[in-house]
């Protein structure tokens, strides 16, 4: 055009072939940069290009490879945490596999996935069959795409090279745009058949999962939380009036603050005395060693030391009378302490009553005055200045001791008066039931005749899950708390652009010192850590930014008053999914188009249409990279498993805290679902917008997610614990929020072929666009009711047997059925003996009546309807007259009836099995396979300790000391026992003052119970 003839400098800002910017990557792995690092500043993603981006991933997915492969052999609580009995009591550990180099593939591949549903938590098993199905829509998605697609778009005449050649960005005439609706018609279709399909065989897994002796006995599945209860019904009788006979027990949750903070206390002061116990056992057995290094000891018998240097002193230096006897009274103490036989470093069995502090005979009297004050001055004992003291130095050991006898008097005060009723009741209340069919009577029953009042309800909760601080929220306050988070997250994804923006324009370094002047002295810096600037600085800013958004959107999960850690997952799942589709994807493909297209349409206003329907393709050559990339680096990385190899070798090495190196090695690693989801879903939505534009992206993310559902399935079934579980409930809404990239794909190919004028292709894509709109309706109505719910069928046939429409008639009562149930469900609640609006039962028919009936047509109630029951039966007749048994019409029939209705009775081949999983997968055939967990009994006092906050129940925490050889831990012992538990078995002090402890011996260790 004439008029960009006057602005060369604009022209030169907008050229095309010079914008870095196409194809960069606001993803918070680092996959942008790494694409855009090779682009060398072309719009065209370049085999050599990608190959440079795919290279040094492949290197560090080895290296990570090797640390797994190497580490795992001598590191079981790194990569086999999941094999100790002792982490996994009650359940049973996972099987061992071999510690070769490469004979555990096989046995790890040999596990069924039947234990993984078992064993690794309903949400595990579902992951993993996520992954498997993204990884089927993929591959089937090349089958049906590139046979078509890749000549289409390969010989559509635009002109374009590399891998753009391969997009739809290459068609130039707008009639070979009906090969891409045809394949559009069948892909799409198949993904919309794959998530009905396992839509329905997730909700019949579900019902057989909560259905199975295991689980249904548990507490959790009895239990009913009921939040928003108004206050006249915050009251035990009125609750169990209006629940009926069926309730068992009744926790109401009370306010209990005051009781918090002195817990609080209790657990801050038993902390303190148990880290001042362990630096006055450090400080004494140093100034020991140091004493027996000054002053060498021989072997002696029975002794095993003899100090023969008659007087020396503790500190030093001094030799005076005053220190001579000190020191003289030190070195007596001493021969005793070393003539010991029962040293804590050699192999004795353990005396577990501390009788006597220095593990003398019990019949001996005491020693008075303090062990450590042989070796340490008064002065040098731990001690501290706290603020109830007015800021005054006390002793620390002694305080703490005092202080924790004071806390647990009041604790057991005020839990006792709790319990009483005192305190002000929160709006909530957890219900426990006789069985899980009450329980679920009572969940899926309106409580209450006003709005929102007992409306928000939960079942299947665990204690251990409950977000208390969610209880107390009022009806109206749960409005509004809800309505200002969803507004909050709205502005975060919206805003979140800005720092992406501003994080990405750095791997964009060269292009801004080129248009932005003051800034080109940063080309005068090498080569080398310019690299490092726009490639490595921005993926890891990136990953920092996009690692905050689960941690937000957590805790707006509380403040909006979700009242489980399991459902907060599930919040977080809805958010993020939204997060990744907005900055992940929507923003990276309209930026990058509308960059590549900018410089064309200044140029040529007219031709804009034109310009954006080449370069929106374009904007997918990103992707071919970003999700192998993800998938295979991040997956090796996790496989490694880095942080816990340094945090179990290194880290726990050099912790001399027993508690602190306990807790660490007692706690496996949790898996949040909520943050992982959206992440592989935001790919499957990527794959499947692009897989009609730029069909190569099919491959990379089929190869890519069944690496990750390997990687998941070992971390799983050996690493990961698996006690954070919604029973599947992420599943389903992950299948539906694929829809997203059925609606994103439809909508660009629309798009697209508006831009390219194509009429027919563009109404055709409307029609299917408006059909999948339907299917989503539909299928939102008929599986929404079964998420949460388990239907009455299900506990009648589990309790009774099977009752279906395929048995015969003529079975009547043969079955379980007992005969005086004939009344049904309802037969409890009337009398059959009298008739309710029933008419009396009609005198019979004499012979003449009979007669007169069956003698013409004017006995009918219908003309009509006897012509319509003739022409029938006539027409029946006549085709089975001309058409006989093994005709090709009738074998058609008959092989199309046992395609569309098979017998259940008969054994399926793979294709019947695929396609009707409501018969072939339904809640009876499941139900053979499923039962997670063991068998376990509740504690007897498990009505004390349930469903009440931590400060309510919890013991007094479990001191844990190191044994010593001067005996100080033996005198500590006995003195604090009277305060606190306390205990020095399974941890010492070696011979150079680390403390070793074996934790599998640990007295910290506590049963887990199963509710």
């Amino acid at each position: 055009m004439e008029w960009s003839r006057g602005f060369p400098l604009l022209r030169r800002q907008f050229n095309e072939s010079n914008d870095p910017r196409i194809g960069s990557g606001r993803d918070g792995q680092g996959g942008g940069s790494l694409s855009h690092a090779t682009s060398s500043g072309t719009n065209s993603a370049s085999l050599g290009s990608l190959g440079s981006t795919f290279v040094p991933v492949l290197i560090f997915s080895v290296v990570c490879l090797f640390i797994f492969v190497f580490f795992r052999r001598t590191c079981p609580r790194v990569y086999a945490p999941r094999c100790n009995p002792v982490l996994r009591a009650p359940e049973q550990p996972s099987p061992q596999l071999p510690t070769g180099w490469v004979n555990w593939i096989k046995p790890f591949f040999a596990i069924d996935d039947t234990y993984v549903l078992n064993n690794c938590s309903l949400d595990g098993y579902f992951f993993l069959r996520y992954l498997r199905i993204l990884s089927i829509i993929s591959l089937v998605g090349c089958c049906l795409t590139w046979p078509i697609l890749l000549p289409v778009n390969g010989t559509g005449g635009s002109g374009m090279t590399q891998l753009d050649l391969l997009t739809i960005g290459n068609i130039k005439l707008p009639s070979s745009f009906y090969a891409h609706v045809l394949v559009a018609w069948c892909f799409f279709g198949f993904v919309i058949f794959i998530i009905n399909r396992e839509c329905i065989y997730y909700v019949n897994l579900r019902q057989a999962y909560l259905m199975s002796p295991n689980y249904s006995k548990r507490l959790s599945s009895r239990t009913v939380l009921y939040t928003c209860i108004p206050k006249p019904y915050v009251d035990e009788a009125k609750l169990r009036k209006l629940f009926g006979k069926t309730v068992k027990n009744i926790w109401i949750p009370r306010n209990t603050n005051i009781l918090r903070g002195l817990y609080e206390d209790r657990e801050d002061a038993a902390e303190r005395l148990e880290k001042a116990e362990i630096k006055l056992i450090t400080m004494a057995n140093a100034a020991r060693a140091r004493l027996l290094k000054q002053h060498p000891a021989q072997q002696a018998s029975p002794k095993p030391f003899s100090l023969k240097t008659p007087s020396f002193s503790v500190q030093g230096s001094t030799h005076d009378d005053t220190e001579k006897a000190k020191t003289d009274s030190a070195v007596r103490f001493a021969e005793r302490q070393l003539s010991m036989l029962d040293s804590p470093t050699m192999e004795k069995p353990e005396n577990l009553e501390y009788t006597h502090p220095y593990g003398y005979d019990s019949s001996l009297p005491d020693v008075r005055g303090s062990v450590a004050s042989q070796w340490i001055p008064a002065g040098a004992r731990p001690h501290h200045r706290p603020i109830a003291n007015f800021g005054r130095r006390v002793d620390t050991i002694r305080w703490t001791r005092a202080r924790l006898k004071a806390l647990n008097r009041d604790i057991w005060k005020l839990r006792r008066a709790h319990r009483g009723g005192d305190g002000v009741a929160l709006n909530a209340a957890f219900i426990e039931f006789d069985s899980q069919a009450s329980a679920q009577e009572a969940y899926q029953i309106l409580a209450h005749h006003q709005p929102l009042h007992m409306s928000p309800r939960f079942i299947g909760i665990r204690p251990e899950e409950v977000v208390w601080s969610s209880l107390r929220i009022k009806w109206w306050e749960h409005i509004m708390r809800r309505f200002f988070m969803m507004v909050a997250i709205a502005a975060a994804i919206i805003f979140w652009s800005f720092p992406s923006a501003i994080v990405g324009m750095v791997s964009n370094i060269k292009f801004l010192t080129e248009k932005i002047t003051f800034l080109s002295f940063i080309m005068l810096i090498p080569e080398p850590i310019i690299s490092v600037i726009t490639g490595l600085l921005p993926a890891v800013a990136l990953s920092m930014l996009m690692a905050a958004v689960p941690i937000m959107l957590r805790g707006c999960a509380r403040v909006a008053g979700v009242p489980s850690h399991a459902l907060v997952e599930l919040f977080v799942q809805n958010a993020y999914f939204a997060f990744q589709v907005v900055q992940v994807f929507l923003v990276t493909t309209l930026t990058s188009a509308a960059s590549a297209a900018l410089t064309g349409i200044l140029t040529d206003p007219l031709s804009a249409k034109d310009v954006l329907s080449e370069n929106l393709p374009k904007a997918s050559n990103f992707y071919l990279s970003y999700i192998l990339v993800q998938c295979l680096a991040a997956g090796a990385l996790k496989l490694a498993n880095i942080g816990d190899l340094f945090r179990h070798t290194l880290i726990a090495k050099m912790t001399n805290d027993p508690r602190r190196r306990f807790q660490r090695w007692n706690k496996l690693t949790r898996i949040h679902w909520g943050s992982v989801y959206p992440r592989f879903t935001n790919m499957g939505v990527i794959a499947i917008s692009y897989s009609c534009i730029a069909p190569l992206i099919l491959l990379f993310a089929g190869l890519g997610m069944l690496f990750v559902g390997i990687v998941y399935r070992y971390s799983l079934i050996y690493v990961h614990d698996s006690d954070l579980d919604t029973k599947g409930l992420f599943y389903p809404c992950a299948l539906i929020q694929l829809m997203i990239g059925l609606y994103v794909a439809e909508i660009c190919l629309v798009g697209l072929f508006a831009l390219k004028a194509a009429i027919g292709p563009l109404l055709l894509m409307v029609m299917f666009l408006i059909f999948t709109a339907l299917v989503h309706i539909s299928l939102n109505e008929a599986v929404a009711p079964l998420l949460n719910n388990l239907p009455r069928t299900l506990a009648l046939e589990n309790e009774m047997g099977q009752i279906a429409d395929d048995v015969p008639a003529e079975q009547g009562t043969n079955g379980p059925w007992p005969t005086e149930q004939a009344g049904g469900l309802a037969a409890n609640y009337y009398d059959e003996d009298v008739h309710f609006g029933d008419e009396p039962e009609p005198p019979p028919l004499d012979e003449m009546d009979n007669d007169i009936q069956m003698r013409g047509i004017e006995g009918s109630s219908s003309i009509k309807y006897t012509v319509l029951e003739w022409a029938k039966s006539a027409l029946k007749l006549k085709l089975r007259a001309e058409v006989t048994d093994d005709s090709s019409f009738t074998r058609f029939l008959a092989q199309l009836k046992a395609w569309l209705t098979p017998d259940p009775q008969v054994e399926p081949n793979f294709l019947l099995h695929f396609f009707h999983p409501e018969i072939y997968q339904d809640f009876r055939a499941l139900q053979r396979v499923v039962n997670p967990g063991p068998d376990t009994e509740l504690p007897d006092d498990y009505v004390r300790r349930s469903y009440w906050p931590p400060e309510m129940w919890r013991p007094a925490p479990r001191l844990w000391i190191p044994k010593d050889d001067a005996r100080v831990s033996r005198q500590e012992v006995a003195h604090t026992k009277d305060a606190i538990a306390i205990s020095d078995r399974g941890c010492w002090l070696d011979e150079k003052g680390r403390v070793v402890c074996v934790v599998e011996e640990s007295p910290l260790i506590e049963p887990r119970v199963l509710y």
